[in-house]
């Protein structure tokens, strides 16, 4: 099989290491990608959602990938959902790992269920950036060791601010597609999106899955995570 695995917020293709690794180890082709303006300094106003989904597309399709497993971690289901609803002769299973799912019309920050205001204010005030979480604001994170929660905070960048503020545009209904998804107990259920998962949950095309590794499971716990990406699809 071949996965292409998508960074959340503030990460890159690093995130991905370990487990790009184990599942080479099962056999299958890995690509891990870099979104734009997380990888070198570009000017974030300058990019936008559309800009994030279009890097994707033309990766599958400069590459000429078919019958691909599309995993995206957070911020990155937005981007997964909306390739996906448009690239089905090259995506053969899509995977959301806590992450969020786009819907029709509404941007991350909709549905995530922040305070729209205060994070659209944020980012003005740090010219176009979504800031990375801070050392003391990772701490609390469950799961994260203080030898990860410090990695995070030495690699994560600034995130470009459009692609959290834009809409998200579907070709086709999140049901139409073959999907997986992955994440601890009750993620997203007190958020706007927890009736989307629930019609999700009663339609067939979609698989979900605990697991609990906190929020980054390709950080803390790789092997595990591995394992389920490769069972999931074989």
């Amino acid at each position: 099989m071949t996965y292409v695995l998508i960074p959340g917020a503030w990460a890159g293709r690093w995130i991905w290491d370990a487990v790009a690794t184990k599942l080479r180890q099962f056999g299958h082709t890995v690509y891990q990608l870099t979104l734009p303006g997380l990888g070198r300094d570009e000017d974030p106003r300058e990019i936008d959602l559309s800009t994030h989904v279009s890097a994707v597309i033309d990766f599958l399709e400069s590459s000429d990938l078919k019958g691909v497993i599309l995993v995206g971690h957070s911020y990155s289901g937005i981007i997964v959902g909306q390739v996906s609803t448009r690239m089905q002769q090259r995506v053969a299973h899509s995977i959301f790992i806590e992450a969020f799912l786009p819907v029709d019309g509404k941007s991350l920050l909709e549905v995530s269920g922040l305070d729209l205001a205060h994070e659209e204010g944020v980012i003005e005030e740090n010219e176009g950036y979504w800031p990375a979480p801070t050392l003391e604001e990772l701490k609390g994170q469950p799961h994260l060791s203080e030898e990860l929660t410090r990695l995070l905070v030495s690699k994560q960048k600034h995130h470009p601010g459009k692609t959290v503020t834009d809409q998200a545009t579907l070709a086709r209904p999140l049901t139409m597609l073959r999907a997986t998804f992955i994440s601890e107990q009750g993620w997203l259920s007190s958020s706007p999106e927890a009736d989307l998962i629930e019609t999700l949950r009663n339609h067939g095309n979609w698989d979900f899955r605990t697991i609990e590794g906190g929020h980054w499971p390709m950080l803390t716990i790789p092997n595990e995570l591995s394992t389920l990406l490769h069972e999931v699809c074989t």
